[in-house]
């Protein structure tokens, strides 16, 4: 029998959907309650407008991609909280789909892809892509290492191709999407359809050659997958012609929309500004917080794994991967067009030289979503990131305050991009601990997380979040949602729902 009385410990994207999908799915007698301890919803996503001229920033992410079963997943929900008519969508064919940047070593350089001519132009123009050449044609024929339990990106990589692409592309590929180094980070949790490629096809290029042919879903995600296509055909025939999409007031505006909803249910209790200081596990389960105390008989922890580990130590490797810090700087000058380039914006591999800033990309924010704002052909704008793995020797009042981050923001972009001019608005966050860090061997360490969370706990607890499988948002809302249908839809009483059930079997 499904559980009665759930409590969600975290409020940030993953802890919302769970709450969500159990609310819209379970019977209407099941008491479901979100903890919260911070004095807002949505973790890392934050959308602020700023100013007399209304400028929208988002520090964090602020982009969302239409594809995989998360898209449609988000797309579904956004259909039924009425946020259709406000998604903001840029085509496949629009400057930010198709320019993508490097920075290195000293120029931006224009990534392969976009149309033919380009693609071609830019392998030409720059030589540590065409040099790589020889390394991608000869990929095919390089043994592959069958049975391998795990390698770092940077080392499959180099073995792969060569040195030269894991310092460069995927270097930079990394601190985009992780904010880390890919001399640590786990190529079997960070890119696991690469990885598998290899096992499967015993090359990445065959594996790619044949990847239609090499589900990521399980046959249950792929039904899921055909009923939300058969419930939404028309929105998503409509974006099968995009690239990203956001929301008219950010990615936020799912958050509230979320909040909303959950607030009108009569069943479920949401609650803000309740730091959970112990749970006990007894007949019920107790959780104590600064604001009172709860009881429930299935506990879902979406907040980050070293935090859960202050209230179960017991529990093994949830204070093993680090979560790295990133300072976000946004900033919109007064004028349009001031751009050398148009596109998505470019990221910074860890060999280009003179970055003293630690900046691991710079966002063209006018391009990647240019209708948020009121005035949208008045303004460029742009996100500058900072820090990641850089400052993991940082604490405390280490990290830089927010007028060093923006001088040092301005700075780059004045060296970079050539943009003198003075900034019209401009925000800058530190986020702690924003992004987990799955270093080599993370698979193997979560399966033994899943049956040590089995034997301890058995049908009473559940885990999700960032922190595990995932840091997208689409990766969160999937495996939050995935996790609310396993555990009402399990009426066996031998079968055990933690939220890492991938991990079986492999």
């Amino acid at each position: 029998m499904p559980p009665q009385n759930f409590v969600i410990l975290g409020g940030g994207i993953s802890g919302l959907t769970a709450a969500w999908y159990l609310a819209r799915n379970a019977p209407s007698s099941t008491k479901i309650t979100l903890l919260e301890a911070s004095n807002r919803f949505g973790g890392w996503i934050q959308s602020t407008r700023v100013g007399e001229e209304w400028i929208l920033f988002e520090q964090g992410p602020r982009t969302l991609r239409p594809s995989g079963l998360g898209a449609y997943i988000i797309l579904d929900m956004a259909a039924k909280l009425n946020l259709i008519g406000f998604i903001h969508a840029v085509g496949k064919y629009e400057p930010a789909a198709k320019n993508r940047y490097l920075y290195y070593p000293d120029r931006l350089i224009q990534l392969p892809g976009g149309s033919l001519l380009s693609g071609l132009k830019s392998i030409v123009q720059n030589k540590f892509i065409l040099s790589s050449l020889h390394s991608v044609i000869r990929e095919p024929f390089i043994k592959p290492l069958k049975n391998l339990d795990d390698e770092s990106i940077h080392d499959f990589i180099s073995r792969r191709f060569n040195s030269t692409l894991a310092d460069t592309l995927m270097s930079a590929l990394v601190h985009g999407i992780y904010a880390g180094d890919a001399k640590k980070l786990s190529i079997k949790s960070t890119f696991k359809q690469i990885f598998d490629m290899e096992q499967i096809y015993g090359s990445v290029i065959k594996g790619t050659i044949n990847s239609r042919k090499l589900s990521t879903l399980s046959q249950k995600d792929q039904n899921w997958l055909n009923l939300l296509c058969e419930e939404n055909k028309d929105l998503f025939a409509f974006m099968s012609t995009t690239s990203l999409y956001s929301f008219a007031n950010g990615i936020e505006q799912l958050v509230h929309a979320i909040v909303n909803d959950l607030k009108v249910r009569e069943n479920v209790t949401i609650k803000m500004s309740h730091n959970v200081k112990e749970l006990k596990f007894d007949k019920e389960i107790e959780i104590y917080t600064n604001d009172g105390t709860f009881r429930a008989d299935h506990i879902i922890s979406t907040i980050p794994s070293h935090e859960l580990a202050c209230l179960l130590p017991e529990l093994p490797y949830l204070t093993y991967n680090p979560s790295v810090t990133v300072a976000v700087v946004n900033i919109a000058y007064g004028r349009q067009n001031l751009l050398p380039v148009k596109g998505f914006g470019y990221l910074i591999p860890h060999i280009t030289p003179n970055n003293p800033y630690h900046v691991l990309g710079v966002v063209f924010d006018s391009d990647a979503m240019p209708h948020q704002d009121y005035k949208k052909d008045k303004y460029t704008k742009l996100t500058v990131m900072m820090g990641g793995h850089y400052y993991n020797d940082l604490s405390g009042n280490d990290y830089p305050n927010k007028d060093e981050l923006l001088s040092q923001a301005v700075e780059t972009i004045e060296k970079q991009l050539g943009v003198y001019s003075t900034p019209l608005q401009c925000m800058a966050k530190v986020h702690r601990k924003c992004i987990p860090q799955y270093y080599v061997g993370h698979y193997s360490r979560m399966k033994e997380l899943h049956y040590a969370i089995k034997k301890k706990y058995g049908k009473r607890l559940s885990v999700g979040g960032a922190s595990y499988f995932g840091v997208s948002i689409n990766d969160c809302v999937t495996n939050s949602a995935r996790l609310a249908l396993d555990l009402l839809r399990n009426n066996d009483e031998k079968v055990i729902v933690t939220g890492l059930e991938r991990v079986e079997g492999n």
